[in-house]
């Protein structure tokens, strides 16, 4: 057993990205990394973190603005902008917090065998920066701080404050282990021009994915065997953002409890979903393929006029902002038979369970997530603090308001249910995703069924290593 973290730290580095969590893989013009503000998952830490104990004074007074001096590390991926952002975050906690030092560690590249490494030797910083996929694993194997006890103490926040879709990614099994730094849901971009060419409607809330899928064929052309013109760019084999297709259509891949994946990975409704997806690409063309975009790599095809919708994250709002010649919309994702679905690509930060310095830890963890730090944070990213987003236009932004629209409708994703979710049922549905994308039509039913047979005999491996 004492293995079973190195085991996982040498699979879940190369393989989390991949499998589990909010990484595209760039087909058909999926934008940015996947993830909120550009991060990364951090790691699947398997038993290299070792189980810390609570904390009797969770949410008392003593909270790092007394005399006492405390010294904080705060662990993040981030370098650059982000960096600075963070650094200048802590240079305002500390005018009013003179006898707090706070150090952030900063390792673009290879962040997650770091903490990991960290955790191994009990010396992990007090706060640490995770990846929405890798939630479910810290807590799990004891790294992080339960602050539910924090959120209600003295020194607590008022959770009606934060959008509670987001807040509660950060919740496991009714208690609270992270609290956010950024996310984005997913929407879609439309080109009016192209549209208004077109002499089609543009797209409004609550439009079904029947109605998606009728528009984007009229604004797809062809010339000859040449497709000179697509209707959307569809986020490809990217697992997370096809969640909300699969779930609106009363779809999941894998059970409420996390114990199973045959019946729910291949369960109607993902059939369904999933079927009218690979209908999309391999019968209607409506989406560029792996190929077509490859031939335009490094273009944005919906900036390039290529594509008349972008089914992406909020990360090409700013640039699409500032194309002159771009004159855009931004509507909420289509409703299928079981209602409204979507998903979100989520940063947060975790309280370390073996901090020598809890209590002023969670007092900046409190300010760097809450109103004075998300102020700086939030303003290339979204927040969850809901008075932030409004302060900063971001309720009102016609580029952004789509998306925070549809916060109410984020579900649960598969990583946050299982921590085993990305070595076992993720793997074997990627495989069927990325054999969608080559272009021949596959046995939707019959991929879906291998996939789930083999992602239950996975997963009881993973849980039983």
């Amino acid at each position: 057993m004492k293995n079973r973290g190195i085991a996982f730290l040498a699979l879940g580095i190369t393989a989390s990205m991949a499998l589990s969590g909010c990484g595209s893989d760039g087909n058909s013009g999926a934008n940015g990394g996947g993830n909120a503000g550009g991060t990364s998952n951090t790691a699947n830490a398997g038993d290299a973190a070792s189980n810390g104990g609570g904390n009797a004074n969770a949410g008392a007074a003593d909270n790092g603005g007394g005399d006492k001096k405390v010294e904080l590390r705060i662990g993040t991926w981030e370098g650059g902008d982000g960096l600075k952002i963070q650094q200048q975050i802590a240079d305002n906690y500390k005018k009013t917090h003179g006898n707090v030092s706070i150090s952030i560690e900063s390792v673009p590249d290879q962040y997650g065998t770091k903490i990991l490494t960290q955790i191994a030797a009990g010396q992990a910083p007090d706060i640490f920066q995770i990846g929405d996929g890798d939630v479910s694993m810290f807590m799990k194997k004891g790294a992080l701080e339960d602050l539910t006890t924090y959120i209600g103490g003295a020194n607590g926040i008022n959770t009606g404050d934060y959008y509670q879709s987001v807040l509660d990614v950060g919740k496991l099994d009714g208690k609270y282990y992270t609290m956010p730094k950024d996310y984005s849901d997913i929407a879609v971009f439309y080109n009016k021009k192209m549209f208004d060419d077109a002499g089609v409607a543009y797209p409004q809330a609550g439009w079904t994915w029947d109605q998606f899928y009728d528009t984007a064929k009229k604004l797809t052309k062809k010339d000859g065997d040449k497709y000179t013109q697509w209707g959307v760019s569809l986020p490809g084999s990217w697992i997370r953002a096809v969640l909300p297709l699969i779930q609106s259509y009363g779809g999941s891949v894998i059970s409420p409890d996390g114990e199973k994946i045959d019946g729910y990975m291949n369960s109607d409704g993902t059939v369904k979903a999933l079927e009218l997806y690979q209908d999309m690409y391999q019968k209607d063309h409506i989406s560029p393929s792996n190929t077509d975009s490859e031939a335009f790599k490094g273009v944005d095809l919906f900036a390039a006029g290529k594509v008349a919708m972008n089914m992406t994250g909020r990360w090409p709002a700013e640039d699409y902002k500032k194309n002159a010649d771009l004159q855009f919309g931004v509507v909420q994702m289509p409703v299928g038979p079981a209602g409204a679905a979507n998903t979100i690509c989520y940063s947060g930060y975790g309280l370390y369970s073996k901090s020598k310095n809890k209590d002023a830890a969670w007092d900046y963890l409190k300010y760097l997530t809450g109103p004075e730090g998300q102020e700086l944070m939030a303003q290339h990213a979204f927040t969850a603090v809901k008075s932030t987003a409004e302060k900063l236009g971001q309720t009102n932004d016609p580029a952004l308001k789509a998306f925070l629209d549809d916060v109410p409708n984020i579900k649960d994703f598969p990583e946050k249910i299982s921590p085993f979710f990305g070595v076992s049922g993720g793997k074997s549905l990627q495989t069927v995703m990325d054999k969608m994308m080559l272009g021949k039509p596959i046995d939707v039913k019959k991929e879906l069924d291998a996939a789930a047979k083999q992602g239950d005999a996975d997963l009881q491996t993973a849980k039983n290593e």
